[in-house]
């Protein structure tokens, strides 16, 4: 039993960090909205699920009661989350978080109190009605038009009937006997467990590349989120569009020298001014000291860098500063959404990184 649960602890950790980097790891990737509590509840299910395998190793290997009650609290938080993820989803009203806390604790609690069998039976029950939960929450709208849903719903309606499988048996032929070592064995259910953690993965990275992301505004994850649109609304009247980065390679002596509100007032001002001087380019900060503007192709170079200097140097007196940065430029065309994404992440995750004309 040790092997197997250790081959379900690692297929538990493949998939936890399937869930939390793939579905929630895409170019431009923002926090907030349906996609983030996607990842929020199907990520600590996922956890809980390889603490869970990491537990049965260790009750196998004699950790006791301790072992297997907090084992038999994860493998009840894991589908409870995964319902409550749904239901979140839904918009229903949120009692999911608060039952799925409630099923574990009760669970840790039942293990100590009832002896191993009846605890193992108790937690097969609840595994069986959460799974089933969730697969009737993915067919409810409005997430059942998310791709992906129908595979979740139907590996949980599996994984729920194999559960309640488990308990018919036990009550039949009882839990020592013959027929529960070839079909419910905990063995059988360790590996039927990975499978099926391996298969709500794969749904789940398929919902989360289409839900959407709501930060603030004001954000930097904001402004990536409206450049992409503007991308992708340029893109449909032209074939290529130009991608202008514009930076500051003050600003860091800027905010050292005056501080933090002052540098953003400066990167404030910049959008403003490439807006007024550019009035068909769309404007944003991706990353801490750079502006990006999207225009449709063919406007000259030395335009839009004389048009937006000359803006930007008029707006310096209305924010009372005597003197006018210097800006930098970067020149790119682009034909897909994709492109500009792959900018703007570049650009977020070097900052400080000098720009070539």
């Amino acid at each position: 039993m040790a092997v197997l649960d250790l081959i379900a602890a690692i297929a538990a950790a493949s998939v936890a960090v399937t869930v939390l980097f793939l579905a929630h790891g895409r170019h431009g990737d923002d926090r907030g909205g349906p996609r983030a509590e996607l990842v929020r509840y199907f990520g600590v299910a996922a956890l809980a699920a390889l603490a869970c395998a990491v537990l049965n190793v260790l009750e196998e290997s004699g950790g006791g009661t301790f072992a297997a009650a907090v084992g038999n609290a994860t493998n009840v938080l894991a589908p409870a989350l995964a319902w409550a993820g749904m239901r979140r989803l839904n918009a229903r009203p949120a009692i999911g978080a608060i039952s799925a806390g409630a099923g574990a604790i009760f669970m840790l609690a039942a293990t100590y109190v009832v002896p191993l069998d009846d605890a193992i039976l108790l937690k097969t029950a609840a595994i069986a009605a959460f799974s089933v939960f969730t697969a009737v929450e993915s067919r409810r709208p409005p997430v059942s038009a998310v791709r992906g849903t129908l595979l979740l719903a139907w590996t949980m309606a599996a994984f729920g009937a194999y559960n309640a499988g488990r308990l018919i048996v036990a009550g039949t032929a009882g839990m020592h006997s013959p027929l529960w070592d070839r079909a419910a064995s905990a063995e059988i259910t360790s590996v039927v467990s990975a499978l099926a953690i391996i298969v709500v993965a794969a749904a789940t990275v398929q919902m989360g590349r289409q839900l959407d992301d709501d930060p603030a505004p004001g954000t930097r994850a904001h402004d990536r989120g409206a450049l992409r649109r503007d991308a992708d609304a340029l893109l449909r009247a032209h074939a290529d569009i130009d991608v202008v980065v514009v930076r500051l390679p003050e600003l860091d002596l800027i905010r050292a020298a005056h501080s933090s509100e002052r540098a953003e007032q400066m990167l404030a001002s910049l959008v403003e001014a490439a807006r007024a001087a550019l009035p068909d380019a769309a404007a944003g900060v991706p990353a801490r000291d750079t502006v990006f503007l999207l225009l449709p192709a063919g406007i000259a170079v030395d335009d839009v860098e004389k048009s937006v200097n000359d803006a930007f140097a008029a707006a310096m007196p209305a924010i009372g500063y005597d003197d006018t940065p210097d800006l930098s430029f970067e020149h790119h065309r682009v034909d897909d959404v994709d492109g500009v994404s792959l900018l703007m992440e570049s650009r977020r995750l070097r900052p400080r990184q000098g720009l070539t004309h």
